[in-house]
């Protein structure tokens, strides 16, 4: 065919929703007709190879440690499935990624500006400053202090993409450098963070996990309790206690529908994954054996699943696997567990490279 912005739509979508991000963003650029086919809305990110991303930070000469010099942040994105590498500057000294992915939070080294930003949009959302929120919290310390000790972001939650909705929620959970941990929720149109009450007496111990699942932000703490947050009352809601505790790290992470808890245990025999279907309405959990035909990759801040199916654009990846980070060694390395028969390997692109950094979903 001479003029191929005359293919009939249909064939043009059904080329596009098997394309992965980087294909498919130069497809839409191709004319007029294939930008149609190639709408955002239509991208499912679910089935989409994820990428790797990373942060450096380099040094000014002669500045002092840790100055926030916002030039020198450099976030740095892998496609394994490509063998490529894409670099950003970004708009703040330290980037996290968020829940639904496709989001980071950035900030300065003391938070006191934040901002919610898509690397592939380039949307940037500025968020109200949290000064208000440590002057009136129930943490108040007193200002000498404060200029002392700063909080850190150590978890976030995003309720939906701001690209896609004109109402969306944050809520992370900070801990002073003095051990002070707490929540704290931001809706858009809001002036100012609201502090989040804990679920229990005396207040929860550190939150390991927070992610959004199925219209509430959950949460899981060092004491293994799972709360999810009500926001009329601003305060967290206990739903059950995990009996098991593990040597390990646990992740909260949404796969097919449902919300699992994936516990890595650490022993004799290495990396091993436990992972338990949560229901949050009856308060119960039920050990799963296999994920059928999606996959985890696990992140501290923000894990996710990836579905093999008949529309799937995942070379490189395999269905039924838990992608994570080893952190046992000096080094971290990506690994790869398998749920059929517990074995562990090392992670490589498809050009034989491992990676640092946190799995990312590449996502409008």
């Amino acid at each position: 065919m001479a003029n191929w912005e005359e293919l009939p739509q249909e064939l043009l979508k059904l080329i596009a929703q098997r394309l992965a991000i980087e294909d498919f963003v130069a497809f839409g650029a191709a004319c007029s007709s294939w930008l149609s086919a190639a709408a955002k809305e239509t991208y499912d990110a679910k089935s989409k190879p994820p990428w790797l991303v990373t942060y450096v930070y380099k040094q000014t000469p002669g500045a002092p440690w840790l100055t926030a010099d916002v030039s020198n942040h450099i976030t740095e994105f892998c496609s394994p499935s490509r063998g490529r590498t894409y670099p950003l500057k970004s708009l703040g000294t330290q980037a996290k990624t968020l829940s639904p992915p496709g989001w980071m939070l950035v900030s300065n080294w003391s938070s006191e500006y934040l901002r919610i930003f898509n690397p592939l949009s380039r949307i940037s959302i500025e968020l109200p400053t949290l000064e208000k929120l440590f002057s009136e919290s129930f943490f108040s310390l007193d200002p000498v202090i404060q200029r002392m000790v700063r909080p850190r972001i150590k978890r976030m939650a995003l309720s939906s993409s701001p690209s896609s909705s004109g109402s969306y929620a944050v809520m992370i959970a900070l801990d002073w450098d003095i051990g002070l941990p707490w929540l704290a929720f931001y809706r858009s149109g809001d002036d100012a963070w609201r502090e989040v009450s804990p679920a229990t007496h005396p207040p929860w111990t550190e939150v390991l996990q927070l992610i959004y699942y199925d219209g509430l932000f959950v949460a899981l703490d060092a004491e293994n309790h799972i709360t999810t947050l009500n926001e009329s009352e601003s305060r967290m809601e206990s739903r059950l206690v995990l009996e098991q505790k593990f040597e390990g790290r646990p992740y909260l992470v949404e796969c097919s529908g449902s919300l699992l808890v994936a516990w890595e245990t650490t022993g004799a025999k290495g990396n091993r994954f436990r992972v338990f279907d949560v229901d949050l309405e009856k308060g119960t959990k039920e050990e799963v054996k296999s994920l059928g035909k999606a996959s985890l990759f696990l992140n501290d801040n923000s894990s996710f699943s990836m579905d093999f199916d008949a529309a799937s654009c995942l070379a490189g990846f395999k269905p039924n696997h838990i992608y994570f980070t080893d952190y046992t060694n000096e080094e971290e390395e990506k690994k790869i567990y398998s749920m059929d028969c517990g074995k562990v390997e090392t992670y490589s692109d498809v050009i034989g490279h491992s990676h640092a950094g946190q799995w990312f979903r590449p996502n409008f």
